[in-house]
């Protein structure tokens, strides 16, 4: 199966970003196979993206975007662990 997902991350800190890295955790096994408005790399269940060139700054109080398709076998339940430039955060 396919899934398609538009993941964006809400920035509520005074200063701005330069560029930025979003990490999760698949909990089944499912794999990331396109993404777009970032790059990624998935090691096992762990995929990091990568902001790409064009979208690499987020103002302050801003918010950064990017989507994915992804595959899975039976169970699929929605990432954990997730973090924002090494350090973990909460989905909003």
């Amino acid at each position: 199966m396919a899934r398609r997902l538009r993941g964006h991350r809400h920035r509520h800190h005074p200063r701005p970003l330069d560029s930025w890295r979003v990490g999760f955790t698949f909990p089944d096994g499912q794999r990331v196979t396109h993404m777009w408005d970032a790059t990624y790399g998935q090691d096992g269940t762990r995929v990091t993206a990568t902001a790409a060139d064009y979208n690499k700054s987020v103002a302050a109080g801003g918010k950064l975007a990017f989507g994915f398709l992804g595959s899975w076998d039976g169970t699929n339940h929605p990432p954990s662990g997730l973090t924002l430039n090494g350090r973990a955060c909460a989905p909003v």
